[in-house]
């Protein structure tokens, strides 16, 4: 993914949660031929504990794609939903 455009709504919310992590996640799990591959990606973002956050990747026919866990100490996030299409990451409701 050569630029990934992120909706104004989403980077004011990103932003204010300290969690641009997330994003670099997106990016970085782009390399993954299954992942790349997919036109519409829907990713959901889980708190699991102090640290631990589960990434799913699902298609728009709630199929899983991918599931993923990275830490991060500093994300004031308990739980989110974003869509990637067309290189643009935004809310559900911004569509």
């Amino acid at each position: 993914m050569k630029n990934l455009f992120i909706s104004t709504t989403l980077d004011h919310y990103l932003q204010s949660k300290n969690a641009f992590t997330i994003v670099d996640q997106i990016i970085q799990l782009q390399k993954d031929p299954n992942v790349f591959n997919e036109d519409f990606q829907v990713w959901k973002i889980t708190k699991i504990d102090e640290i631990t956050f589960l990434v799913e990747l699902q298609d728009g026919n709630l199929n899983t794609i991918l599931l993923h866990y990275f830490q991060s100490a500093s994300i004031k996030i308990f739980e989110l939903t974003v869509w990637l299409e067309n290189t643009t990451l935004y809310f559900p409701n911004e569509r």
